[in-house]
Formats: C-alpha cells, structure tokens, sequence
C-alpha cells in the first residue's frame, strides 16, 4: 500500500510539476520515502498523457535493487506492477487506507516480487524494530501455550540459515531472571513436561522448519525440529510452537481493512528467500 500512496501522491503533484513526466515523480518521492536505493526504474503507462491527470493510470511497474527502507532492513530486489488505477483526484486523501478506498473508482490491483538474501535476514534481525516484533510475538506465544502472562523470555542473538527446499534454520538464545521460589508449570520449554527446577538463566535454541504456503494466504511450519542447550525438544512442544506461528502468519486478518492479499511464490533456497504476491485494494462500497 505504500507504493500505491506515493503513486497517488505524484498524481495529487502533476499540477505543479513543471513538464516532468510522472515516471520522474514517481522516482523521487520513493527516494524520498527510503533510507537509500542502488538501482530503480520506475515505468507507467499512462497514453493519451491527459489521463493521468484525471487520475487514471494503464499501468504502473516498478523496480528496484539493494532498496533499504528503514536502518538495517534492505531488500535486495523489488518488483512491482499494477493493473489499471482509477481514482479520483479531487476525493483523495492519504492518511488513511481507509481515505485511499473512498478515492477509488475501481478496486487496485497488483502483484509484488520480493528477495531477501540471507545477509538481508540476518541483518534485519538485528535491528530494533524486528527485534521488538519478535519479543511481542514470543511472550505472547508462550503466554498461551503456558498458560501464564508470568512467564517470559528475553530473545536475542538470533541467526538465520537458508536451506534449499523451502528449509531454513534459525538459532537464537532466551533468558529470564531466575525465580525466587520453585516455578510450578504445566510446560517446561526444555522438555515440554511438568517440572518444578528453576530454568536455566539461558537456553541456546535451535529450530528448523519447512515453510509452506497453504491456498495463498497461510504459511506453515512443517517438519519442526530443535534443541535447547543441545538436547532435542520434546516434539509436541515443538508442534505446539510450530502450530502457534502458523496462525500468526494469516492474511485473512487484512480482509476486515478491504485488503486482500495472496501469496503466490514462496521459495528458500542456500542463498535467497523468494516472496511473490497478489494485492487488491478494494473501493468503499
């Protein structure tokens, strides 16, 4: 959807720009919006010219290379293109994807091709943002799988390996402050079984999972295997975590916003992960 708001936002500019066709907007305000980009080229079809300034648009392709949009998330390559775009001007308004579908004329549609190298994963693993994601995430699966909001772990050092045949790896350490009094649990995150021994301060994790994308809108961990401090997980923890982030990884949740969004590729390979997807931004009825 952000690409779609600088598109509108370069019609919403036409009027004072000078003779410089919309391609040339285009590519400054994504510039504009990002960190820094290598390579882009942006290409729209917009014949007879008038009709862009009436809001409506043949097509819009855009591509990018080594595109990093906040510090430390880079995208290595970026591939867009939409169906015909017809909105109307004069009604609008970007603050909102709600503000956006009152502007439209007709639903807009359109496919994205994303690559992620694994110096791209690991990197963006570090940064701040994912790393706050990905602690909500945690706490509140292990809230529901335990049973209790007083249980948690600290995750950090966390690693990625790209496997072939949509496999990755990612390891990673938990810690927590040692109780002061025996924790009584009905889930042990070593062992998955009752225990009554204070945790250890910290747990070296190892998981491995398949990644399959289930009729283009839900992405399950299959196969799980992992260790914690080099022992091997009790396989119906390691089910129960697997079967947690899969329901995360749901796109319906964007329908209730008028998005509805579909994978279309996902592939793992040693070097690269491969994401391709299908956007449809509906009108207010």
């Amino acid at each position: 959807m952000e690409i779609l708001t600088i598109v509108l936002a370069s019609l919403l500019s036409l009027g004072s720009g000078g003779g410089i066709v919309l391609d040339k907007i285009v590519e400054g305000k994504i510039r504009d919006r990002v960190i820094s980009v290598e390579k882009q080229a942006v290409r729209i079809d917009n014949q007879p010219n008038y009709r862009a300034v009436r809001g409506r648009l043949a097509r819009v392709r855009i591509a990018g290379r080594g595109v990093r949009i906040e510090p430390g998330i880079r995208i290595a390559e970026i591939d867009l293109e939409t169906d015909p775009v017809a909105v109307e001007l004069d009604r609008i308004k970007l603050s909102s994807i709600k503000r956006i579908r009152e502007s439209l004329v007709t639903p807009a549609t359109g496919a994205a091709r994303l690559v992620f190298t694994e110096a791209d994963l690991n990197q963006a693993l570090q940064s701040e943002q994912i790393q706050l994601r990905l602690q909500k995430a945690l706490n509140r699966l292990i809230a529901r799988k335990a049973g209790s909001t007083n249980i948690s772990y600290q995750i950090s050092d966390i690693q990625i390996d790209l496997q072939s045949a949509n496999r990755l790896q990612v390891d990673f350490k938990l810690s927590r402050p040692r109780p002061s009094r025996p924790l009584e649990s009905n889930t042990n995150i070593e062992s998955g079984t009752s225990s009554s021994k204070n945790p250890s301060r910290e747990l070296a994790m190892g998981l491995e999972v398949t990644l399959q994308v289930m009729n283009g809108k839900t992405v399950r961990l299959l196969d799980p295997q992992g260790t914690v401090n080099g022992r091997p997980m009790s396989p119906r923890l390691l089910n129960g975590f697997a079967a947690g982030i899969s329901d995360r990884l749901n796109l319906n949740s964007l329908e209730a916003d008028g998005i509805l969004t579909r994978i279309l590729q996902l592939e793992i390979n040693e070097d690269n992960l491969e994401l391709a997807s299908f956007v449809k931004l509906d009108k207010m009825p």
